[in-house]
């Protein structure tokens, strides 16, 4: 009996130093811990033990040997062989499976320290903690890989993300469980119908807000969701509440034509057939034969007409189907945002595995937008969504269409009036400014699947020939000239800025000047530069004299013989003077001017003439 209360102090202090290694005081930051919260140590002999303590481990031993059965609970001894250190090997790890419990507390209690730290740096800072910033940073990237169980390189991207306190929520939120969601088909039933269906068969269903009209949140059942009678009558649709968005942003109208690219299982696809009430043409692609199986069969349950299902390559729609209204494209994606529906997200994906999605999403995209006819009279509309959250696969995606095709986002706010604006910057990135008609879905806000969402408008059926300019992208052809370049040798030299295209063999060991790419000009830039050139071209002929005669031309000529022409007397105008007069006279149409005129009267030159003419004409 003695033995066995000595046994059992002994475990208690080993309880104790065991509790004191893992979460005493003297821990270190860089202490790493395994995934199970037991120390990197555990398991294996420490390089600096005492031989006392190895003595007393012997001692131990000796006791446990003596024959004492602590876990058999019989008091007859038996003798001691190879497999009496079995007991304490399973004491050891039921002891350490009791502390993990508070290794994860202090664990926990450390990202909490060090979020609150790096959100109020300024004011920590002047507490004088002794830890740079980006020491704190990596710190809380691998404490949180290790309590939330992401890879690190997925943590340190969501820290970047977010700022370290919504970051920590984001990870907690895809832990935890949320409501199944279902959608109410309306041209089958009505939800307030489906509720009381579904409350008659002990399940526990409320609406999912204020905002959709036909989604159900599912607390619990005692009968399989996917397996009642409602269901395989096509009375419901089990989908994420976020899957609902896009199609409220597409916002499909009757007797219209729309494509969804990406279709399988049907949610989606089902969700565009019901608000266009089973009219138009709705057509639904998917690459993989093994997922039409599943959209033909959710289109016939749910009772649509005007499907179209296709499985076709969504690269080389363009050329085999006709001109569309509307077009809405469920990229796929690396997932990050449906984590709590797949936590190998956690640790399987990285930044690496965002950008080769992203080059697929931006070939999709651009035959979604071609396949759009831009004169639609109720369309031209084009729905881009992931249920990813990076932003290789979702603003860097919008952007490139904007750039490469004849687009504009919209707002559609008027169908959906809740989420987070997308990024018009993100650390050295920048995006046009209307990034913020996109709106981003997070779990620990909405308290649904991560989601992103854009809609176009196309404005134009030509593609560009050129990608446009986008002059929001920061800074990138500035160079800064710091205090590194700032030698003495550089202080005493006149240092000339080349302009572009000049091109200058430097003296070597001489410093130079950073380049700067130099900035387009506009139209008007241009005139004003072309009219200086003139007005400097035109000063330099009328500076320099004429060296030369110039070339005889013909006007010339014309300017010297008339020049040379004497200036014409009274007795060469006279003629010319009746010439006119006679042309004239047989110009005017009047009978006196066409007779013949009289005989000129003959001159007097004496007054004795004069005289008889007038004696002459008395008589007469």
């Amino acid at each position: 009996m003695v033995k066995k209360i000595r046994r059992q102090a002994q475990a208690k202090e080993e309880e104790k130093k065991d509790l004191g290694e893992l979460i005493g005081d003297d821990v270190s930051d860089e202490d790493e811990l395994l995934p199970g919260g037991v120390s990197a140590s555990e398991g294996s002999e420490p390089e600096d033990f005492d031989e006392d303590e190895e003595d007393e481990d012997d001692d131990d031993d000796d006791d446990d040997e003596s024959g004492v059965d602590v876990l058999g609970g019989g008091g007859s001894a038996e003798p001691a062989d190879d497999n009496a250190d079995e007991p304490a090997l399973e004491s050891r790890l039921l002891l350490h499976a009791n502390s993990d419990a508070g290794d994860l507390a202090a664990l926990k209690q450390k990202i909490q320290d060090d979020a609150t730290l790096l959100s109020n740096w300024r004011k920590s800072k002047q507490l004088g903690h002794g830890r740079q910033r980006d020491e704190v940073f990596k710190t809380l990237v691998q404490n949180c890989s290790l309590y939330f169980s992401y890879s690190e390189e997925l943590a340190e991207y969501f820290l970047q993300m977010f700022s370290a306190e919504q970051a920590i929520k984001f990870f907690e939120a895809n832990d935890q469980h949320r409501p199944l969601t279902i959608r109410t088909n309306s041209l089958k039933t009505r939800r307030s119908t489906l509720i009381q269906s579904l409350s008659a068969r002990r399940a526990n269903v409320d609406p999912v807000g204020t905002w959709t009209k036909v989604g159900l949140k599912v607390y619990d059942s005692q009968v399989p969701i996917g397996a009642t009678p409602e269901y395989l009558g096509g009375h419901y649709m089990i989908q994420s509440a976020s899957s609902f968005v896009p199609v409220m942003a597409l916002a499909p109208q009757q007797n219209e034509t729309v494509l969804d690219m990406a279709a399988a299982p049907g949610g989606k696809t089902t969700y565009i057939g019901q608000l266009m009430h089973n009219s138009g043409t709705l057509y639904s692609n998917d690459l993989k034969k093994e997922r039409c199986k599943s959209l033909v069969a959710n289109v016939h349950r749910m009772g649509l007409t005007n499907v179209i299902v296709t499985n076709l390559d969504g690269k080389k729609l363009g050329g085999m189907l006709p001109r569309m209204d509307r077009v809405l494209l469920d990229a796929p994606c690396s997932g990050s945002g449906i984590i709590a529906r797949d936590p190998s997200i956690k640790v399987k994906r990285g930044a690496k595995d965002f950008e080769e999605v992203s080059r697929l999403q931006k070939e999709l995209l651009a035959v979604a937008i071609d396949i759009v006819d831009a004169g639609s009279k109720t369309g031209g509309y084009i729905v881009y969504s992931t249920c990813s959250l990076s932003i290789e696969e979702n603003e860097a995606v919008v952007e490139h269409a904007l750039q490469t095709r004849a687009v504009e986002l919209v707002s559609f706010t008027s169908s959906v009036n809740f989420g987070v604006e997308g990024f018009t910057k993100y650390r050295e990135r920048r995006f046009s400014p209307s990034m913020n008609l996109c709106r981003r879905y997070y779990p620990h806000v909405h308290n649904m699947d991560g989601f992103f969402v854009a809609k176009f408008k196309k404005t134009s059926n030509e593609i560009p020939t050129r990608i446009k300019k986008s002059r929001w992208h920061g800074t990138e052809h500035i160079k800064t000239w710091g205090e590194e370049h700032w030698t003495p040798a550089m202080m005493e030299t006149v240092m000339d800025f080349k302009e572009d295209g000049e091109e200058e063999a430097a003296a070597p060991g001489a410093p130079t000047a950073p380049s700067h790419s130099k900035k387009p000009m506009n139209k008007m830039d241009r005139k004003k530069i072309k009219r200086a050139e003139q007005l400097r071209l035109k000063g330099m002929s009328s500076s320099k004299e004429p060296e030369e005669e110039p070339a005889v031309t013909s006007k010339l000529k014309k300017k010297r013989k008339a020049e040379a022409v004497p200036e014409p007397t009274v007795a060469s105008v006279v003629p010319r003077l009746k010439k006119k007069a006679l042309k004239r006279a047989m110009r005017d149409p009047s009978p006196e001017a066409r007779a013949p005129s009289a005989p000129a009267k003959p001159k007097l030159d004496t007054a004795g003439e004069k005289k008889l003419l007038k004696k002459k004409r008395r008589r007469e």
